[in-house]
């Protein structure tokens, strides 16, 4: 938070607070003369959250930050130089560095999931063939400002017309997970560009959706997301593939675990049975709105 406001003079910053336990909401509210703090007594979503910050802002463009981003020098302020240099951008994404200085390579930016890359993460081939043509990608990590399909909405910076046509972010897709992936989805398909600016540089500390999830909440929580956002995009047929794509790499995932230690902070018998009872809960079928 002191880097946001450090590095966004006269602007307004406005932080949701989703139902937190630590100290970040006395944090907060201790700088409410800089800050607007919206509290909400339950915890609403990522998407829900970012769509009652935008709603009640005024400012043009929005920036939207995760609670564990930090902001270099000149961050800011060069996303919106870059956002206003061109008005066929819609957003533009900065580059997030992780805590040991290295760029955060296939988080940051990612190319809109496929089929392929659905089965080349579950199947572990991501792993083994850094550049194979479904995941690969993914892997970009350079100096040159280029347009990108999605940026990861922990820094995201977009136009109020365009949140305005697209409106905003889903808020079906609960708690966290794919709702920016179909938010980026959505700014394309309106004829949106949206760009990644490397000399954007946030520190993206990681993590901080997890504090709140076992391991098996999170595991349903993103395959029960991936799911509808194929179903949205690509319909039904290409749904029940991903979720059988999903419930096999979840398996296999069950059986290595017992062997190797694939959550950290997990017993293996405890990853293992996550791992296992999230397949069981991903292979039921159900319904799937959009």
């Amino acid at each position: 938070m002191r880097s946001v406001l450090k590095n966004a003079a006269e602007t307004q910053i406005i932080v949701v607070d989703n139902a937190s336990t630590d100290d970040s909401l006395h944090f907060a509210q201790s700088l409410q003369n800089s800050v607007l703090v919206l509290r909400n007594e339950r915890n609403m979503g990522f998407a829900a959250a970012n769509n009652l910050g935008w709603s009640v802002s005024n400012g043009d463009p929005v920036l939207f930050l995760n609670p564990d981003i930090e902001c270099y020098s000149e961050s800011i302020s060069q996303l919106e130089k870059t956002l206003k240099a061109d008005d066929a951008l819609w957003a533009v994404g900065g580059r997030l560095i992780g805590l040991s200085g290295s760029p955060q390579t296939g988080f940051n930016v990612r190319a809109f999931p496929t089929i392929g890359s659905v089965a080349a993460e579950s199947l572990f081939l991501d792993e083994i063939w850094k550049s194979n043509p479904w995941t690969g990608a993914n892997n970009i990590d350079n100096d040159t400002e280029i347009d990108v399909d999605q940026p990861a909405a922990a820094c995201l910076m977009i136009c109020r017309d365009a949140l305005e046509v697209i409106d905003g972010f889903d808020e079906g897709f609960y708690p966290a997970w794919f709702e920016d992936v179909d938010l980026c989805r959505r700014i394309r398909t309106q004829g949106g560009r949206i760009r990644y600016q490397p000399k954007a540089r946030f520190l993206h500390h990681g993590g901080h959706s997890l504090k709140r999830l076992s391991r098996q909440e999170f595991l349903e929580s993103f395959h029960r997301n991936q799911i509808r956002y194929f179903f949205k995009h690509h319909g039904t047929r290409s749904a029940a593939r991903v979720r059988r794509l999903a419930t096999v790499g979840l398996l296999l995932r069950s059986a290595l675990s017992i062997a190797f230690p694939l959550a950290p902070g997990y017993s293996r018998m405890a990853s293992a049975r996550a791992y296992w009872n999230a397949a069981r809960t991903i292979s039921r079928p159900g319904k799937v709105t959009a």
